[in-house]
């Protein structure tokens, strides 16, 4: 159990400051200090059991156990889903859009071989024309 003490003001007050020494501000006595801070905000955290009931305590524990448990579900389920998704992509998609790109290539030579079979096709003059573009007069 936690004993409780009064201080008075008359005491306080009778203390003073005498360190006027600004170096020993931060010496390595600093150091240890903090790791006993720490340590002391740990003790705290660790005391807390003795004012929380066991019943609570296990209540709780048991809550953050379940919401552990379906945020490791949910995160394995998303990660395999995501799995799923991009190698079926991988594997049907893909072949799709390779084809597609092969098929256009294709549909592009065509049209170049009706080009040059309606080029050869026409007669010489026509091709002049066509070739030339605007013709200035007098040519």
């Amino acid at each position: 159990m936690v004993k409780l003490e009064e201080v008075s003001l008359d005491h306080v007050e009778e203390e003073e400051y005498t360190d006027t020494d600004s170096s020993s501000v931060y010496s390595s006595d600093d150091d240890e200090d903090d790791v006993d801070n720490i340590e002391s905000i740990l003790d705290r955290v660790w005391a807390l059991q003795d004012v929380i009931p066991a019943k609570t305590r296990k209540s709780i524990a048991d809550k953050c156990s379940t919401v552990y448990g379906w945020g490791k579900t949910s995160a394995n389920f998303l990660g395999n889903s995501a799995w799923v998704l991009t190698t079926s992509a991988l594997l049907l998609v893909l072949p799709l859009m390779i084809e597609l790109e092969h098929e256009q290539g294709l549909i592009e030579y065509e049209k170049m071989q009706q080009q040059s079979t309606q080029m050869l096709s026409q007669p010489a003059g026509q091709q002049k024309k066509q070739a030339s573009g605007i013709v200035p007069p007098g040519f």
